[in-house]
Formats: C-alpha cells, sequence, structure tokens
C-alpha cells in the first residue's frame, strides 16, 4: 500500500486526502465492536454511518430467538466505551441526514418532517 512502498506511488496524492474528504461516509458492515472502533478511529465519527441495511435483516429473525438486532454493535461499542453518546447519535442518524443534504438546512427540514410523518 501507500504507506508501505511510497516509492510506487512518486508524485501520487495520498488517499487519507482523499477519504477525509467531508462528503464521503463509511457505511458500518462489521460484526464486532473492534472493527467499529478501527474505522472510527481512522475516519473519525462524522464520516461513520450506521443502520444503512434497516430494514433489511442481517441475520435478525423474527422467527428465531436470539439477542440480534439492529443497532446492535453500535450499543455495545457504547457499552465497552469505545464511542460516546454522542457519537454513537451522530453516527445512527445526524451523519446519515448529513450524508443526504449536505449543508442544505432546509433539506434536513424536509427530510426529518417526512421521516417523522409531518
Amino acid at each position: 500500500g501507500f504507506d508501505g512502498r511510497p516509492d510506487l506511488f512518486k508524485g501520487k496524492v495520498h488517499p487519507r486526502k482523499s477519504v477525509g474528504h467531508k462528503n464521503i461516509f463509511f457505511d458500518t458492515l462489521v460484526h464486532d465492536t473492534g472493527s467499529l472502533e478501527l474505522l472510527v478511529k481512522n475516519q473519525g465519527y462524522k464520516q461513520v454511518l450506521v443502520g444503512l441495511d434497516d430494514p433489511y435483516p442481517l441475520g435478525e429473525m423474527e422467527s428465531a430467538p436470539q439477542s440480534s438486532y439492529p443497532g446492535k454493535i453500535l450499543d455495545l461499542a457504547l457499552e465497552r466505551n469505545i464511542v460516546s453518546q454522542q457519537q454513537a447519535d451522530a453516527m445512527w442518524e445526524d451523519n446519515v441526514i448529513q450524508w443526504l443534504c449536505g449543508e442544505d438546512e432546509e433539506a434536513k427540514k424536509k427530510l426529518v418532517k417526512r421521516i417523522l410523518g409531518e
């Protein structure tokens, strides 16, 4: 990669400059808190989205008793102090609205009203 063999990429832009752009977001298809922690550490919580697969199940089955549910990894990350409540709220909701609407505050208000059925 870029860090291990920078000589192969002379004159090129380091990928971290691109992935740090405010309009690039990362969906967390992770199944453990360690992977979520690494993503948040490398990208920052403001670029991380959680739960975009909902309402499509990723192993959750109503017909079978289980402890799995949408947002479980985020809840575990909170319990283990990997993320704060503010960071979890942002990843679960605020960042998604930012991703969809950018800086357009009017669009954000309209989207929230639509989601809430107002």
